[in-house]
């Protein structure tokens, strides 16, 4: 016992200081250059807008799209916009909290798959495939190159349920689970396959499933509305990339992780019986390697999944969650000098690994004001714009509310977000336009009744027929029956993950 802690000091001083070196431009002053990263900026400044507007749960930012808005937020991971916002609250800038978020998560990551390691292992193998998590090729160019916070913080939801998984926590995994569906669409998808088949072959399977479900049931305010509402915007009809461009070839084919495939040829050529979890976890890390190259050609013909995937490389989220486990289990097995040997290959590995990738970054320095008063979609090919949108938006309305037929004059006007009001004075039967793109869950009352919405234009926005006289408008935007439901779901989930909690006594 003395031996075991003596030994866990200078392992948390190891871990740290990787820890410290992959991490220390996130620290840098500006943003650092990268494909999404300051997009998500952007996007989590607009969000904010909404939410602090009173709009809850976020689903329509009416800020992008040029000011006229869309509902980007009902089908793309807001895991991380509402961690960002309460960071925001907290007096972190928008910028900082998303780069916070990226600490967090692979700090959180870490610790998690740390912990979990210790619980089958020896510190030393535990603490190598710690490092091979930290040092992960794809999980470095996915901060730093793709600036993909949502992948990142789905990884850390991940290794969190992996060690809910190893634990037997179901206090942890329910909203690890739900953590994971809201952090990113597709990672989700793939993760929760193998979270499926560990809970399958789990000990305690019963216990876990439940808890599963529950955390599934907690995250309903967001996947039922993203599943059942999918066939209002473009999303089915848009083709968003080729993955045939995307496979991990010889010129970076470093991302897969050589730390990874070493530690699995070590495994075949030692032949030993491994546990059914164990044989899935070399299953789900092989499957992630073949998905990003271009021998799973024939898989990817499969419209199905370029259209839910899109990116080949993106499956080597499975690398990097199960990687560690596998690098473990190489180090465990191998006695003496093999040990020495592969755990200094491993270290050369990660080193010139990571210097690479961080020596390619840069930085760039903007005002707060780009972030907070851009009005960019802040996606790739507008796939979440309603279907009735034919003209995509080029430039912002000179004008909120406008007068398309008739003579109307304003008196007062109030414009928060997604809420509206007006006092007016129409000299004749007029027609009004409200330039917010229109989606269910808008609805228009002239005073106090509502009215019927024309949204049938080539800009998809939302024009009233306002009759002779003086008038009060009022526009919002709120749940609709089915979001209602999803949210009610949401809520008792959460309320059954309490009361179970301390039905089982599981609590920490």
């Amino acid at each position: 016992m003395r031996k075991k802690y003596s030994l866990l000091l200078p392992a948390l001083i190891v871990l740290g200081i990787a820890l410290a070196a992959v991490l220390w431009p996130l620290f840098r002053p500006g943003f650092f250059i990268s494909d999404d990263g300051e997009w998500m900026v952007i996007r989590l400044s607009a969000f904010y807008q909404s939410l602090a507007d009173g709009q809850f749960p976020v689903r329509y930012l009416g800020r992008l799209n040029n000011s006229y808005g869309y509902p980007v937020a009902n089908f793309l991971y807001p895991g991380f916009l509402y961690i960002g916002s309460l960071l925001h609250v907290l007096g972190l800038s928008f910028l900082d909290a998303v780069k916070a978020i990226f600490v967090i998560s692979v700090v959180g990551g870490a610790v998690a798959v740390f912990t979990a390691l210790r619980s089958k292992f020896r510190m030393i193998p535990s603490v190598m495939g710690t490092l091979s998590f930290i040092f992960s090729p794809y999980l470095l160019y996915d901060i730093y190159h793709r600036g993909s916070v949502g992948e990142v913080l789905a990884v850390f939801a991940g290794a969190l349920i992996f060690l809910a998984l190893e634990k037997g926590w179901v206090w942890l995994l329910s909203p690890s689970v739900a953590l994971l569906i809201v952090s990113h669409n597709t990672v989700a998808l793939i993760i929760g396959v193998c979270v499926f088949v560990l809970v399958a072959i789990h000990k305690y399977r019963i216990r876990m499933g439940i808890g599963a479900a529950i955390g599934i049931g907690a995250a309903a305010f967001f996947w039922i509305p993203a599943l059942l509402e999918k066939g209002l915007v473009r999303f089915d009809a848009t083709v968003i990339s080729d993955p045939a461009r995307y496979f991990i070839g010889m010129q970076n084919a470093v991302l897969l992780g050589f730390s990874t495939v070493i530690a699995l040829a070590v495994l075949l050529s030692v032949g030993k019986k491994y546990s059914s979890k164990e044989t899935a976890i070399a299953a789900f890390t092989v499957i992630g390697i073949l998905m990003s190259v271009a021998v799973s050609v024939p898989v990817w013909r499969l419209s199905i999944v370029g259209q839910l995937v899109q990116f080949p490389y993106r499956f080597l989220v499975l690398p990097v969650l199960f990687g560690p486990w596998i690098v473990a289990m190489a180090l465990e097995r191998l006695k003496g000098w093999h040990t020495v040997v592969l755990g200094i290959i491993f270290a050369l590995i990660w080193i010139q690994g990571a210097g690479n990738e961080l020596q390619r970054i840069s930085f760039v320095n903007r005002n707060t004001g780009y972030y907070t008063t851009n009005e960019a979609t802040t996606n790739v090919a507008n796939e979440y714009m309603p279907k009735w949108v034919t003209d995509i938006p080029l430039s912002r309305a000179v004008e909120t509310l406008e007068v398309i037929d008739g003579d109307v004059s304003v008196a007062t006007r109030t414009f928060s977000g997604v809420n509206i009001k007006v006092n007016l004075e129409a000299n004749t039967e007029s027609i009004m336009q409200i330039n917010k793109i229109y989606y269910p869950g808008w609805g228009v009352t002239i005073d106090g009744r509502l009215t019927p919405v024309n949204y049938r234009n080539e800009l998809g926005v939302m024009r009233i027929r306002v009759p002779q006289g003086r008038h009060t408008l009022e526009a919002s935007f709120r749940e609709t029956p089915m979001r209602f439901a999803a949210d009610v779901v949401s809520l008792c989930c959460t309320v059954v993950y309490l009361v179970w909690l301390r039905k089982l006594n599981t609590m920490i």
